[in-house]
């Protein structure tokens, strides 16, 4: 119950200032490129279909969870690649939510033998619902401390539209790219006089992929992937570094998570299975928080599970972008 007042009293506060929304986070995110990337609609030798969902802060009584679908293929006749990639945000146990869905399209270009660079732009939807039947206004507690009252109020559903954009692309064993998401800074929510934004969101993502049995002339592939990703959406820094180890159909990895004020670190741990028509994978974050809190508290849990679609015959050529597969 005090958790609801809390909102509900932080809700009564936002009224007063200009604020911000922020884009959910996921562990796996090279899981679904499109989210991080739009260069990377189309940029498989497969059509891809993906599933994720995310359930963070899990001890508390009014944890966050996130669902996302996503879709992309590519078009070779033109060069192209084209996505669909839908993220449902949910807050409180369905006090707040927001739903997104994006349509995606990519260029490709091959400037020499061995790179690849890729273009995208991404225009998006954005449905918000606020549902205040979840919450405990103070008025409606008796001075025992019951609640006796409801909130009548009906809910409040809002949309609006974004535009992003993108470009991706390696070279031999190196890749990357740089993103801009929410170009118009588009109104999440309006009470009375004051404003709430989803503010731009500027990405910035490297990799490589090394197989560490050449080293040892052996024939077997066994891949590490080291990765650096930085993120920053209006005061929000964050700083991801990490590795991929691959071997067969087997994929572990490792990441610290930094928000770069010093008051959050999150270790990530991932698994994964993966061959040519299938990808399943499981993130499981420990978070480490200003003031103390820490561990299963603040923990995340992640699953995905994706399908790899082959084309007809005469796809098998197809240059695409490396990316790890979560």
């Amino acid at each position: 119950m005090f958790r609801k007042f809390f909102v509900a009293i932080g809700i009564t506060m936002v009224t007063s200032i200009r604020v911000f929304g922020q884009d959910p986070i996921f562990s796996q995110l090279f899981f679904n490129p499109l989210y991080l990337n739009p260069a990377y609609a189309g940029a498989s030798k497969y059509m891809r279909l993906g599933v994720v969902y995310r359930n963070q802060w899990t001890m508390i009584d009014m944890p966050y969870s996130t669902y996302g679908v996503s879709f992309d293929r590519t078009i070779q006749s033109i060069k192209s690649g084209v996505g669909l990639n839908i993220v449902a945000d949910v807050e409180g146990k369905g006090v707040f939510s927001r739903t997104t869905v994006d349509l995606v399209y990519a260029y490709g270009i091959q400037p020499s033998y061995n790179s690849h660079l890729r273009f995208g732009i991404q225009t998006s939807g954005i449905v918000r619902t606020r549902n205040y039947s979840g919450l405990v206004f103070p008025d409606m507690i008796d001075i025992n401390g019951d609640v006796t009252g409801t909130y009548n109020t009906s809910g409040i559903t809002t949309w609006n539209y974004d535009f992003s954009l993108g470009v991706a692309g390696d070279f031999e064993n190196f890749y990357g790219g740089i993103a801009v998401h929410h170009l118009l800074e588009p109104v999440e929510a309006t009470y009375q006089d004051t404003k709430a934004y989803i503010p731009r969101k500027y990405t910035v993502h490297i990799g490589a992929d090394f197989n560490l049995y050449k080293w040892y002339k052996f024939k077997e592939v066994l891949l590490l992937s080291p990765n650096i990703i930085y993120i920053q959406q209006a005061k929000f820094n964050q700083l991801n570094i990490g590795f991929y180890l691959s071997r067969h159909w087997l994929v572990g990895g490792f990441w610290l998570r930094e928000n770069l004020s010093l008051n959050s670190h999150s270790f990530i741990f991932t698994i994964g299975y993966t061959d040519d028509l299938f990808r399943m994978g499981y993130s499981y974050d420990f978070s480490i928080m200003k003031y103390g809190l820490r561990g299963l508290p603040t923990s995340s849990h992640e699953v995905t599970l994706g399908w790899n679609f082959e084309y007809k015959k005469g796809k098998s050529k197809y240059k695409y972008i490396k990316c790890p597969k979560f």
